[in-house]
């Protein structure tokens, strides 16, 4: 973690073994994941006591490169220390096992293939039937229609135009796509 922890207490003391309890849930966050920035976790109970105990709210957010990452919980089941104590390693459990599910997506990250850009030149247009054929630089004869050039393009072409464009394979042979004219 580039920044040391910051910890807010609200209407609590600040104890000894919630702190400890904290420290190791922090090592134990960057254990699993090494992008996190900084941790900020506020602890805080109700300003006034309730007739049946008091509740604590635990917001804990881990500073990350991207979007941050916050975890609420609220807890009311008796005992202050205790409540406290149980709210944090809610917390706390939520925020690993959301970086964990994470580290798991980025993990598999698959980078898309994007086909290569190609130069040729129009070898043969067939305006009446809409396709024609490009001669491309590496000699390869690659078909292409009039829906893969924008319009103001097809009224341009002319056989002999240099064009660039991407190879896509077909059942009946290489085809051009994103068809656009070299000025």
């Amino acid at each position: 973690m580039q920044t040391h922890p910051v910890i807010a207490w609200r209407n609590l003391d600040a104890s000894p073994a919630v702190q400890a309890l904290i420290d190791r849930r922090i090592a134990a966050l960057e254990r699993i994941s090494d992008r996190i920035v900084g941790c900020e976790l506020t602890l805080e109970a109700a300003q006034h006591r309730r007739r049946h105990g008091n509740e604590v709210k635990v917001r804990l957010t881990l500073r990350m490169p991207g979007p941050d990452l916050t975890f609420e919980r609220e807890v009311a089941h008796g005992d202050l220390q205790e409540d406290v104590i149980l709210a944090v390693d809610q917390a706390f459990g939520a925020a690993e096992t959301r970086l964990k599910k994470r580290r798991q997506v980025m993990g598999r990250v698959e980078v898309k293939d994007h086909p290569s850009v190609h130069h040729g030149e129009v070898m043969v247009l067939a305006r009446e039937l809409d396709h024609g054929f490009i001669r491309s630089d590496d000699g390869r004869e690659v078909y292409f229609e009039r829906e893969d050039l924008s319009p103001q393009d097809w009224e341009r072409l002319t056989e002999g135009a240099r064009l660039r464009f991407r190879i896509r394979d077909h059942d009946a042979g290489p085809y051009a796509a994103a068809v656009t004219i070299v000025d």
